[in-house]
């Protein structure tokens, strides 16, 4: 049970992370590549693009319209840099908290020994 808490619990802070990277890229990109953000809008423009005009009829055209536009995409792709970024980050802490805290190395114990008036297989603790 505690493993999976702790498996929720590495989930969820994932998912807060990816929330707050993706705003921390957006600033750093405003700031600093803004050429890059327009060569990533052009990008998602093209992507939009290629699937606008799906096979439906009205109703499903008009909500594919209203639901899947640039911004829709902008922010997938964005949500998928800064994921990637995030595993990144935690993979490296990982390997570093490995680094400074090797596992244990487990002594070896004696084997047991058959008890001498019992059968033989019976073992003493």
């Amino acid at each position: 049970m505690w493993k999976l808490l702790g498996g929720f619990t590495l989930v969820s802070s994932k998912i807060v992370a990816t929330f707050f990277m993706v705003i921390f890229l957006m600033l750093l990109g405003f700031a600093f590549f803004p050429d890059q953000l327009n060569r990533m809008q052009d990008f998602t423009n093209w992507i939009e693009g290629q699937i606008r005009d799906p096979n439906m009829d009205e109703r499903g055209k008009f909500l594919f319209r209203t639901l899947v536009n640039e911004n829709t995409i902008f922010g997938i792709v964005m949500t998928l840099i800064a994921r990637a970024v995030i595993e990144f980050i935690f993979w490296i802490c990982a390997v570093l908290w490995r680094l400074v805290n090797p596992p244990e190395e487990k002594t070896q114990e004696a084997p047991p020994q058959p008890v001498a008036d019992a059968p033989p297989t019976y073992y003493g603790n």
